[in-house]
């Protein structure tokens, strides 16, 4: 995965929030949208810096990555 896209397919509102952030910002956020850290604290965080976002989205979005076969941890890496 380079910084500038998503594995999958992300949904209109991942796919924009992604795209507008900074490369600095995707290297850090990909880790946390493909890994462990909880998707309510994802949601409630990228609200904090105007990104409305829902937990469920997240989830959404993770959970087709896992029903294509990938492993989440290991796309973050």
């Amino acid at each position: 995965m380079t910084p500038h896209e998503l594995p999958g397919e992300p949904g209109p509102t991942l796919a924009d929030i992604y795209a507008a952030m900074t490369p600095g910002e995707k290297a850090a956020f990909a880790p946390h949208l493909l890994g462990e850290t909880s998707a309510d604290w994802l949601s409630a965080i990228l609200r904090r810096f105007d990104h409305d976002v829902s937990a469920t989205t997240v989830r959404t979005y993770r959970r087709a990555l896992r029903q294509e076969g990938g492993n989440l941890s290991e796309r973050a890496a």
